[in-house]
This record gives structure tokens, sequence and C-alpha cells, in this order.
């Protein structure tokens, strides 16, 4: 008969000792077995035992010798750079632009290739594939996750750009997955910018600590992201918080999608679905009678879809960013006006996080998740 709880098994304290001690050097990129052992609370003895078995492994190499203290110098330890890299890419009206990263999520190497808007599949997947190649070039090892950002609308389950009615960027169906799987060794993660720009806000920005709040993203096309539970909410086809096609209150009191809001004040580019963010920054920063107007119907359509968000989702707060969600009328009356309209309460909050919210985003996500498939393949290897 049993006489008392089972300890655990000696691979197990090995895998997990191994694990300790790789995500400490995860987060510090240089560190001595007595400070692996300090930081840790695990012994010296079985600290250096690990630090040898990762060493052997590949994974750890020593980086040179502590000086400038008494005693025996101790020998600082750092993962190996061959280890594996993460991929990060937004794509967008900018272009694109594909970066590799170390596991502490410092830039390697990067490849850039403009963009033409609005952008087909033609002359997007080319892009992709070069900058890509070009940026694994330079990869000191293996890819061990990928992701990418994209500025339009994603089917999440599938990574799929889908082409919807007045799409500012994309303007037919793109499937990055396939075309990229290939060159990288595995699949990427592919979402929409407004998605990456919602979890960075949560996770160092604006949304900090919430776990259920909407995102409104305010720049040449209009984006949402829902976060429910602390992770985004998908849809049934992937395309939940596609808030440009939300019918609201337009000029002169009429139901108008929130894009077409827009398209009536003649705040598009010329030729494009995108909207004149340059215009719409110097609309809301005016002082004419037509300017104070035309903020009056942007503000209130805003509000609408604020409003709709908050009577359907009760999020704890909603997220308004971007490249035109700065302007101090809109930051002064916005909260106003959703007050007005709104059946359920809901607390409106600005953005932290500027432009490069969508990037933050991505690159946190893909250095995360390489740091995680790094200490996999550590516990299935028994490295």
């Amino acid at each position: 008969s049993e006489s008392g709880p089972r300890r655990p098994s000696l691979s197990v304290v090995r895998e997990l000792t191994d694990r300790h001690v790789v995500d400490q050097l995860l987060t510090t990129p240089e560190l001595t077995r007595a400070e692996l052992a300090a930081r840790t609370a695990i012994s010296k003895p079985t600290i250096s035992e690990s630090v040898r078995r990762l060493t052997e492994a590949g994974v750890l190499a020593e980086a040179g010798q502590q000086l400038g203290r008494r005693g025996p110098a101790g020998t600082f330890y750092r993962l190996r750079s061959d280890v594996g890299v993460a991929v990060v890419g937004p794509a967008g009206p900018d272009g694109v632009l594909i970066e590799l990263l170390d596991l502490q999520g410092d830039r390697l190497g990067r490849s850039l290739r403009p963009g033409v808007v609005p952008a087909t599949r033609s002359t997007l997947e080319p892009l992709l594939a070069e900058a890509t190649a070009e940026a694994l070039a330079g990869a000191p090892g293996p890819v061990l996750a990928a992701t990418l950002s994209v500025a339009g609308p994603v089917d999440r389950a599938t990574g799929r750009l889908v082409r919807l009615p007045d799409s500012p960027f994309l303007v037919d169906a793109l499937d990055p997955v396939p075309l990229l799987t290939p060159l990288l060794g595995l699949s990427p993660v592919v979402n929409n910018d407004v998605d990456w720009a919602a979890l960075a806000e949560r996770s160092v920005g604006s949304m900090q600590g919430l776990d259920d709040f909407a995102y409104v993203f305010l720049g040449p096309g209009l984006g949402g992201a829902v976060v429910s539970g602390g992770a985004v909410l998908l849809g049934g086809r992937g395309l939940a918080g596609e808030i440009a096609h939300v019918r609201t209150i337009g000029a002169g009191g009429q139901a108008r999608r929130l894009v077409e809001v827009f398209a009536d004040l003649g705040l598009r580019r010329p030729g494009s679905a995108a909207l004149d963010v340059e215009r719409l920054q110097l609309v809301l920063d005016g002082t004419t009678g037509e300017d104070r107007a035309s903020r009056q119907v942007i503000i209130t359509a805003l509000a609408g879809v604020i409003a709709s968000i908050g009577a359907v989702l009760n999020p704890q707060a909603v997220v308004v960013g971007g490249p035109w969600a700065a302007p101090p009328a809109l930051a002064e009356q916005l909260p106003d006006a959703v007050d007005e309209l709104a059946a359920v309460s809901t607390e409106v909050r600005f953005a932290d996080l500027g432009a490069d919210a969508p990037h933050l985003g991505a690159r946190q996500a893909a250095v995360a998740a390489a740091q995680e498939a790094l200490t996999s393949r550590l516990i299935s290897t028994g490295a």
C-alpha cells in the first residue's frame, strides 16, 4: 500500500529545472550559475547539472567570465543564437516589412518592400515572399514562431484575407499561410492589425488588467476588435469587429453604415475606399462652421457605433485608437456623445500606444510563441 504522496520522477525534475533555467535566460540574456540558483531558489549543484546538460544539448553557451568581485570568477551563460528565432511581419498600405527577432525580442534583421494601394493578390504575394526570403537569409537558427499583421479583414480560423466592400487596402482575397509556410518551416499566425493592436493595449497600454473590452480603430480604414476573457473574439467566420459596416447615425439623422458617413462628407481619398486621414484631422481640429458641422456628424456616428457595442457586448470599456484618434475635440466630446446615446453605460478610453501598436502586438505574440516552442521542445526531447 502507498504510504504517502508519489514523488516526481527524476526526469520530470530535470525537465522543470531546465525550463526554469531557460526561462530566466529569456528575460536576462546572461547569468551565472550562482545567479540562476538565486533567481530560481534551486540548489547550486542542481543548477550546475542543468547548465551542463543544456550546454551539451546545444541550447546554452558560455558568455565570458564574471569580473570585479572577490572569490572565484563565475562563468556567464546565455542562450545560443542558433536555438531559434521569431518572425513578425506587418503588411499594409506602407508595404511589407518582415523582421527577424531573437528570443528576447531584439531585432536581428529586416526586409522592407514598398507597397501599392489598393493591393491585389498578384501584387502582394510576391512582396510577402521576397521580403520573407530575404529576412530569413540571415537567420542564425530555425524559425520557432511567426506572426503576420495585415491591414484588412482576416478569417482568423484560416488566416485568409477576406474581400469585403469598401476595403481600403486589399481589393481581392489572399491566403498567406500556404504561401509562407514553405519558407518559414511552420504556419504563421495571421491576424488583422486591429486585433494585434488590441492585444498590445491589454499588455502594455490603456487596457492593462481588463479581460473584456472593445477596440475601435480610426485610420485609413475603420476596424474593431473584441477581447473577451482575455482573448480576441473571432466570430463564426473569424470576422468579428468589422465596425465599418455597422449602421449608425449619419448626416441629417439618416441611418448609414459608418464608412458611408465619411463618403457623404467627402472624406475619402480620390478613387479609393480609404479615408483621407490628413483631411479628417483638419476637420476635427478646424474652426470654420463647415468643420464644426462635419465634426459633429463624425462624433455622433462614432458614438452610435460605440453605444451599439456597449448594448450588445457590455464591455468593461471601449478603447479608441489609430492615426486620427488624437485630436482634442474627439477626446473631449466623444465620451459625452456616447453617454447621450448609450442604453448601457459604456466607458470610453483612448489608446496609450501609437501607430506602432499593431506591430508591437504581433511582435509580442511571435516572441512569446517562440519562447514557448523552445521550452516545449526541451521537455519533449529531454534536452
